[in-house]
């Protein structure tokens, strides 16, 4: 076994530097050394992508149909053969087989995930919104990537904010905050514009600020929902400290539309002409 995972560390670190061919042999040697159907799939799914990298595209298409067609069982095989249909930008294909293997295989998360990433990136948003609530209608998920019932509803929630349902946003990030401690979750600035949204300044700005003291990185854009906050709370000069701020750190500052009417008192005494680079989007 434990020559196994030496050949596996040692494939890994080829491809990374681009020895395909290499890398290509070790995996195949690793076959040998494990009888599970999980690592396997992965190995050959390896295999496959390094023929891909060094421009053998029948034969790549060839291990993944391999794959296929030797275990029909496993949804994994159904995942590493998507992962390079949606790389090869067919699209309608990966959303086929992923649709017929979340009938196969209900309990399995990976693929809800999956099918439901490549119909936000095909802009079909309403149709990935519902995948995931299909997902959480299943009483028992397997854990895909570290990726659990939290994840779902955090992203559940982004599409919802995208679709501008920021109330079905809300409640479902309010759900996945519940799931994890508080220092866990990565979604408050998401959180705080729903709040925004919902005209709950107050709890906009507790959730602004929790994403400052657990992300640890303050950017232009966090800045700004601090500043709406304050705005809207009346603390006139607190947002106009955050504007600075935020403004230093490119020499500029981009608002959005929506911004205005939050920045309506900065407008009013004139705060925005102290300031050169200011782009304002077209409302």
């Amino acid at each position: 076994m434990n020559l196994f995972f030496s050949l596996i560390r040692e494939a890994k670190h080829l491809e990374e530097e681009k020895e395909f061919t290499r890398a290509f042999n070790l995996y195949a040697q690793s076959e040998a050394y494990t009888k599970d159907e999980s690592a396997l799939i992965k190995i050959k799914a390896k295999k496959a992508w390094c023929l891909y990298s060094v421009g053998n595209p029948k034969e790549t298409e060839s291990v993944f149909q391999d794959i296929i067609q030797n275990y029909p069982s496993h949804p994994l095989s159904i995942t590493v053969y998507s992962r390079y249909l949606i790389k090869l930008k067919k699209f309608k294909s990966a959303k086929v087989l992923l649709q017929k293997s979340i009938l196969q295989f209900p309990s399995y998360l990976e693929n809800y995930l999956l099918l439901a990433s490549l119909l936000k990136d095909m802009e079909r948003s309403e149709e990935a919104i519902e995948v995931l609530k299909k997902a959480l209608s299943q009483e028992h998920l397997s854990n895909g990537r570290g990726i659990d019932r939290k994840d779902i509803w955090a992203e559940l929630g982004s599409l919802y904010f995208s679709r501008g349902d920021f109330n079905s946003a809300l409640a479902s990030l309010k759900k996945s905050l519940k799931m994890v401690e508080p220092d866990e979750f990565l979604h408050y600035d998401l959180l705080a514009l729903c709040y925004l949204d919902a005209e709950d300044a107050e709890n906009a700005l507790v959730a602004i600020r929790k994403h400052i003291e657990y992300c640890k990185e303050i950017d232009p854009e966090t800045l700004i929902i601090l500043a709406r906050a304050h705005c809207r709370l009346g603390k006139v000069e607190e947002a106009a400290n955050n504007l600075i701020q935020a403004y230093s750190i490119e020499d500029s500052l981009y608002l959005k539309a929506a911004d205005f009417i939050d920045f309506a008192p900065l407008l009013r005494n004139g705060f925005f002409t102290t300031l050169e680079n200011i782009e304002w989007e077209e409302p």
